[in-house]
């Protein structure tokens, strides 16, 4: 059973099924239209489904030849960025001044906790009680930054961002006996962020090494909506259950701190960092909608997702 409320989404759902040849029953109720299809047709119909999900989906650039532009402006800016500072005499000035640039290779881990605000998020409405709860993701990306005087730095770069979710539905209907609890396969998401950071940096005194402390704000953005379906003929009814993430805005803007031990490349020799870090977007940029259908028997429900990330920070510092 596949369910839409959109009228576009529904004629052209209707349209792929009628193209590929695959039998349905279609019925409506109130809002939703719903689509019966046999289980030997299911793999067909869930593909159907994904690809007019993925054709209505809307993008950050609406024009095709505006994004890939977009991303071949921005790598030849980085690349003649990097070459420049990397050739320049400028650079070598700074670095014998004791101010110079530095560039990292960033690795890292979200390490879900909950008193740092990684909380699972709960989706409960019309008979669906389902929990999202975050799940070890990653992170990598390069950064540079700017030492400042005395020991103050301004650092940015492009990082990318992939959040992972486990996913358990439960559905209860007391008048028709139902209750079930399925356990779907593991949500992924994936972002962009260009981050902005201040900090400070102290020497310990021994071996190079500093403390270090940032705080600052980024600007992240989704590459798609995501959505997870599965048919489900165990024990009980026969069901779909289905998760969708979806976005509520194009641009998501994070509230970043990190702190950490750093040692400075020095006499041509990498140096290294570990820490922590964490980050908020600020206000609601995302939500979370199950859906579980058996027949003509149906419940949907949609929270806002929860999407602090915190975890541990690597990074390689680049020789000077």
């Amino acid at each position: 059973m596949f369910v839409f409320r959109e009228a576009h989404y529904v004629s052209r759902f209707e349209s792929r099924c009628q193209e590929e040849g695959i039998p349905y029953e279609k019925h409506e109720e109130g809002e939703e239209v719903m689509f019966g299809i046999a289980k030997t047709y299911f793999s067909q119909a869930l593909r159907a489904n994904h690809l007019v999900y993925a054709e209505f989906r809307s993008h950050f650039i609406p024009s095709r030849s505006w994004r890939w532009g977009l991303l071949v402006f921005t790598a030849a800016v980085l690349g003649l960025a990097l070459m420049g500072w990397l050739t320049s005499t400028t650079a070598h000035g700074q670095v014998e001044a004791g101010l110079p640039w530095e560039l990292d290779v960033v690795a890292r881990a979200h390490v879900p906790s909950d008193a740092l605000g990684m909380q699972p998020t709960f989706v409960e409405d019309r008979g669906i009680d389902a929990t999202w709860t975050p799940k070890f993701g990653t992170e990598f990306g390069l950064r540079i930054h700017r030492r400042l005087k005395e020991g103050w730095t301004l650092g940015g770069g492009v990082e990318w961002i992939r959040r992972e979710h486990g996913l358990v539905v439960g559905y209860t209907n007391d008048t028709l006996g139902i209750a079930t609890v399925d356990t779907l396969p593991q949500m992924r998401s994936l972002a962009y962020r260009l981050p902005l950071l201040a900090g400070i940096r102290v020497p310990l005194g021994y071996n190079d090494l500093e403390i270090q402390a940032s705080g600052g704000l980024g600007v992240e953005w989704k590459t798609s909506e995501t959505v997870i379906s599965q048919l489900v003929q165990g024990p009980g009814v026969e069901r779909v259950v289905q998760a969708y993430q979806g976005r509520t805005r194009f641009i998501t803007v994070p509230v970043m701190a990190e702190v950490g031990i750093q040692r400075r490349a020095k006499d041509g020799q990498p140096g290294w960092y570990v820490g922590w870090f964490w980050s908020s977007p600020l206000g609601r940029d995302a939500w979370a909608e199950n859906t579980w259908v058996s027949n003509s028997v149906s419940g949907l429900a949609r929270n806002y997702l929860n999407l602090v990330v915190t975890g541990l920070d690597v990074r390689l510092v680049l020789p000077e």
